[in-house]
């Protein structure tokens, strides 16, 4: 019953995880670090690099998410999604279809393109996938990065194993801190006397613990064990003395819910509230001729299309420079200006970038 459901999921992540990639929202992938221009696309919007605490918010939400997760469903994500897990078990699923003696060979001819495929998807997540594909026997970077993943992949899977999962994985760490009486997880019934002593829970076990000796770390909650239970019980009549245990719906999910929820909302608005515009303006702090001062500006055109800003600076200040400010589309212009101060200069210069639909002023000290 749980394998046939774990499959299914893991099949459905999977999938998931290959066509991300190919989503594109408004003319932009939906969810793609972008290595060329050093800015993550995210559901449509584009977020530059030092724009960080869009960065900062979003970790925030990431990190609430997962401690939330751990706390309430404790290692349902190593048996059931992590990227290990799915492509040992589609490896075992198909070799298991071959003759018994061909299936240590079927499954190294399995995870070898899967590994491939893994490590071609993840490129996607910096490199528009069709331009990737493309250019991955053109470009040595593009390669070098795909074959040393590829490597890496295939040695997690096919060599390490499990036994990553059983002694280094931070997560299993993690949960292990955070876990509490609560937490879902897989356990047998002690207070069942009558188990059978098959030994299939045992036998079935990835990570090969006996879970009638309680609770231990090593374990994934893939619910391996809870059908094999289930195999040799039916037949007699009898429930399994393994299952899934815990509390899902109490008061301490609603309130990680809520954290989650809260930090996703403030994310998402920031995100979606950004102006397509910014101006910024700064006295570089080199005195000019008597009068007049440099000043630095930077125009951050985030919109889809060029615009055109007319830099100006109100009265009594002079701006001795071509006022025209050409910004491509998601780019950005720096450069300087001269301004020569007039009777009774108030200390400081305002400037004014206005254009297509947009008018941005910000104060600049004039010593």
């Amino acid at each position: 019953m749980w394998k046939s459901r774990r499959r299914a999921v893991l099949l459905l992540g999977g999938a998931a995880t290959l066509l991300i990639p190919f989503l594109e929202i408004r003319g932009r992938s939906a969810v793609r670090f972008d290595l060329p221009t050093l800015s993550l696309h995210f559901l449509g919007a584009v977020v530059p690099i030092d724009e960080f605490h869009l960065v900062l918010l979003g970790t925030l939400f990431l990190v609430a998410l997962i401690l939330g997760v751990t706390v309430v469903f404790g290692r349902l994500w190593c048996g059931w999604i992590c990227p290990q897990t799915v492509i040992g078990e589609a490896g075992e699923w198909i070799a298991s279809a071959l003759p018994r003696r061909f299936r240590a060979a079927g499954k190294t001819a399995v995870l070898l393109p899967f590994a491939a495929l893994v490590s071609l998807s993840l490129l996607w997540y910096f490199v528009p996938p069709v331009e990737a594909t493309r250019n991955l026997f053109r470009s040595p970077v593009l390669l070098g990065f795909f074959l040393a993943q590829w490597g890496a992949i295939y040695a997690m899977v096919a060599i390490v194993g499990t036994r990553f999962c059983r002694t280094v994985c931070p997560y299993a760490m993690l949960q292990n801190v955070l876990a509490d009486r609560e937490t879902l997880s897989v356990a047998y019934d002690p207070a069942r006397p009558e188990c059978l002593r098959c030994d299939r829970c045992t036998l079935v076990c990835p990570v090969g613990i006996d879970i009638r000796k309680g609770a231990q770390r090593e374990c994934i909650a893939c619910a391996g064990c809870i059908d094999a239970c289930r195999e040799a019980t039916s037949p007699r009549g009898m429930e399994p003395f393994i299952a899934y245990r815990g509390t899902v719906l109490r008061g301490k999910t609603y309130l990680l819910a809520g954290i989650c929820a809260a930090a996703a909302l403030v994310f998402l608005a920031a995100l979606w509230s950004r102006p397509d515009l910014r101006f910024a303006v700064q006295w570089d702090g080199n005195p000019g001729k008597t009068g007049e001062n440099t000043y630095r500006y930077s125009v951050q055109n985030d919109s889809d299309r060029p615009v055109t800003v007319s830099l100006s600076v109100e009265d009594p200040a002079l701006l001795l420079d071509d006022p025209a400010i050409a910004v491509p589309s998601r780019a950005r212009v720096t450069g300087r200006v001269t301004v020569r101060g007039g009777d009774r200069m108030p200390g400081e210069v305002r400037f004014t970038a206005a254009g297509q639909g947009f008018r941005l002023v910000r104060k600049a000290a004039f010593p």
